[in-house]
C-alpha cells in the first residue's frame, strides 16, 4: 500500500502487549469459579431457589469469555507477529536491490 509506513518495534511491542494481557485473563480465569459454593453457601432461601447453582454456572461462562479473549488476544499477537517478520523480510529485499542497482550503475 502506497504511502504506508510500519515500525517494526512499535508494531512487537503491540504483540508484547497482547500476550501480557492475554496471560492476565488466563490467570483471572484460573481463579473465577463456584467451587465450595454450593446451595447451602445462600443459606436456606438461597439454597432453594438455586442461587448456588446460578453462580457456578456464571462463573463457568466467565472463565469461558476469559479464555476465549485471551485465546482471541493470542491469535492477535501471533499474527502481528508474521506482519512484522514479512515486513522486515521485505524491507531487507528491497535494501538488496537498491544495493545491487547502486553498484551496476
Amino acid at each position: 500500500m502506497a504511502g504506508m509506513r510500519m515500525d517494526g518495534v512499535v508494531v512487537t511491542d503491540y504483540a508484547r502487549t497482547a500476550e501480557e494481557a492475554a496471560d492476565d485473563l488466563n490467570a483471572a480465569a484460573a481463579i473465577v469459579g463456584g467451587e465450595g459454593v454450593s446451595g447451602e453457601s445462600y443459606g436456606p432461601l438461597g439454597a432453594q431457589i438455586g442461587l448456588g447453582e446460578s453462580y457456578g454456572r456464571a462463573a463457568g461462562a466467565l472463565r469461558r469469555q476469559l479464555v476465549d479473549g485471551a485465546d482471541a488476544l493470542k491469535s492477535a499477537a501471533e499474527a502481528l507477529r508474521h506482519v512484522t517478520v514479512r515486513h522486515s523480510g521485505q524491507d531487507a529485499e528491497a535494501a538488496e536491490l537498491i544495493k545491487r542497482a547502486g553498484e551496476i550503475g
